[in-house]
């Protein structure tokens, strides 16, 4: 099972895109982004809402198997 941050930085990854630009697309700082891919916060339940939206992919691509 991934965590959340695990799921957010292979998409950052996959879409080359930077701390900060993901940050940025989304309203965070790359210390923010930083904090989510190492496990120390979580983004909210809008966040999510708003990633899966971004990139066009459904909570079960998001999620996986959590």
């Amino acid at each position: 099972m991934e965590t959340t941050g695990k799921i957010i930085r292979a998409l950052r990854k996959s879409r080359n895109l930077s701390q900060s630009e993901f940050g940025k697309l989304f309203g965070f700082s790359a210390r923010t982004v930083s904090d989510w891919e190492n496990g120390n916060t979580e983004p909210n339940i809008a966040t999510i809402k708003s990633i899966v939206k971004t990139f066009d992919i459904s909570y079960e691509e998001f999620f996986g198997d959590i």
